[in-house]
């Protein structure tokens, strides 16, 4: 009985023991998530300020180590961390009531809810008091791929452009690898550098032509993964903070680019809310936060974490020697339309729409509609069919589509070929049809008013979860464009049917005839805001319709 007492005060001591351990780990555990939040063993829970920030994953230890400088001290700073990347990031902002965010780029800025961050206009007083729209640190992205596939793109330029136009060639094996563009910045200034480069040189429309090209040659890996190349043609799109530390990983031949034209720059930008600009003693504790970043421990946490601080000078790794140095001037921060045009590439869903599509093309032997401009050997109304069946294949279920023909000898001048409906795949076939069957008509008035009647039905017709747009492709065989008394009332009308509520984008795009396009622009662009070009082929057109589908809208 003696060792059964003995056991089960041994038993007893030891249970007591693991439980005395198994608190300590809890206790200790709860410490290290409190560390975590901003919290210290000094300052307990009595800090009198709790600043609620968001930032991207690859920026967060840089936040932390300037938090850990403010938590110390009668006026100490909790600093409660939320890591967060790409299009979520922003719908996180109003959720948490966040009092800065500091995404992987400036361009990210232009999702939030309008009045939620402070302004970064050059004119606003809060962004002077609260430093807002500041580069924190930097972080070029290069292209790496193979030799041979290197000697391409520097035979071709040594550039952004010249990556674009080698992927725009199918022949010559080029393909890209980059991060999702709504998930990362990494993705989003990558994709974004692509398309940029063409839209600076060539306009842009023929920016959405060459991202839509580009995404049939590219392999698009998720938030977690590195874009870098697997296949000898692949030229994978990384940023400089994530090659740093695997330089000494990194396979035998591989090649670097930083591009001749621009540099693509990712910028960690500081972001107050308006809510925390206002208060006097969060606005102050922001103050504190922003200048840590400038101290030696934020300026070494910047450097471990691979970035470039404010000075633009490479952190120090092993191997980084590899890397070039880029020194052409960086590409812009991506503006709101500009995003649109890489999220709806990437996305069917950002390129849903309620699209009334209006034709008009004749037969007419007068002026140049009859036949293609030199060079190209498409009549206007094969382009017009190839561009509407472009339409209808870039659009997702769900979105609503319809096609109206001009057609003078009708009351209204004009046929409902096809009546706005929800786009499915048995709609989807039925627009195709009714576009291989258009032909062209007798030259004859009409255009104006069915501007007008499109984009009343629209009006009329408004989603409120879609772009809605009205897109009139016409060689404006009937002259239209030279009445100036018609256009004029046109115009009228148009205002007059405007509605701020439910805004509609009027789309034009005259076929070879840019004397029309030139009037019709002159007299449309300002007072509703239209957008109005000239397509002289085929690759014109595509590009036209893509930019509508890709949320039609204009600078």
């Amino acid at each position: 009985m003696g060792k059964h007492q003995q056991a089960g005060t041994a038993g007893a001591a030891l249970r007591g023991l693991v439980l005395l351990l198994a608190i300590a780990l809890v206790a200790g555990a709860g410490w290290y998530v409190w560390r975590d939040r901003g919290g210290s063993a000094e300052a307990g829970t009595d800090c009198p300020t709790t600043l609620r920030v968001i930032t991207a994953s690859s920026f967060s230890t840089v936040v932390s180590a300037a938090a850990r400088t403010l938590r110390s001290g009668p006026d100490c700073i909790l600093v409660d961390t939320t890591t967060a990347d790409g299009r979520p990031a922003a719908g996180q902002l109003s959720q948490l009531n966040a009092d800065v965010w500091i995404p992987d780029d400036a361009s990210w800025a232009a999702l939030a809810a309008p009045g939620s961050l402070v302004p970064t206009d050059k004119d606003s007083l809060e962004k002077r008091d609260t430093s807002a729209g500041a580069t924190l640190a930097t972080s070029p992205i290069l292209m790496v791929t193979d030799q041979p596939t290197a000697e391409k793109i520097k035979v071709q330029g040594n550039g952004w452009l010249a990556l674009s136009d080698l992927l725009d060639n199918k022949n010559t094996g080029v393909r890209l690898v980059v991060r999702d563009p709504s998930l990362s910045g990494d993705g989003l200034v990558a994709a974004g550098a692509v398309g940029e480069a063409v839209w600076l040189k060539r306009g842009m429309d023929a920016s959405s032509l060459a991202l839509n090209t580009t995404l049939a040659v590219t392999r698009t890996v998720n938030h977690n993964l590195a874009a870098t190349p697997e296949t000898a043609g692949e030229v994978g799109l990384v940023p400089e903070y994530a090659l740093l530390p695997t330089m000494d990983l990194a396979p035998a031949g591989r090649v670097y680019l930083a591009g001749a034209d621009h540099t693509a720059l990712l910028r960690y930008s500081w972001f107050p809310s308006a809510a925390a600009a206002r208060d006097p003693k969060r606005s102050a504790a922001l103050g504190r936060l922003f200048a840590a970043f400038t101290t030696t421990d934020g300026r070494q946490a910047i450097n471990a974490a691979g970035l470039r601080g404010p000075g633009q000078t490479r952190p120090p790794f092993d191997g980084a020697s590899v890397l070039p140095e880029p020194t052409a001037e960086p590409f812009p921060v991506l503006a709101p339309h500009h995003l649109q045009h890489v999220f709806a590439t990437w996305d069917p869903e950002d390129r849903r729409s309620n699209l009334l599509i209006i034709v008009d093309v004749s037969g007419s032997n007068t002026g140049s509609t009859s036949s293609p401009p030199p060079g190209n050997k498409q009549q206007p109304i094969d382009v017009l069919k190839a561009g509407c069946r472009v339409v209808g294949d870039l659009m997702p279920v769900g979105s609503r589509l319809g096609l109206w023909e001009i057609s003078p000898g009708q009351t209204g001048g004009y046929r409902k070929l096809l009546p706005t409906d929800r786009l499915d795949e048995t709609s989807r076939a039925a627009f195709t049809r009714s576009v291989n069957a258009l032909t062209t008509h007798r030259a004859g008035q009409g255009l104006l008013d069915t501007i007008v009647a499109g984009y009343q039905s629209v009006r009329d017709d408004w989603h409120d979860d879609m772009f809605n747009q009205v897109l009139i492709l016409t060689d404006d065989a009937g002259r239209d464009s030279a009445n100036a008394a018609a256009v004029a009332d046109m115009v009228q009308k148009l205002s007059g049917l405007k509605d701020p509520e439910r805004p509609v984008t009027i789309s034009i795009v005259v076929l070879n005839r840019q004397d029309a396009a030139d009037r019709l622009k002159d007299a449309l662009a300002k007072p509703v805001g239209a957008y109005v070009d000239n397509a002289m082929s085929a690759d014109d057109v595509q590009a036209a319709f893509i930019h509508v589908v890709a949320g039609g809208l204009h600078e």
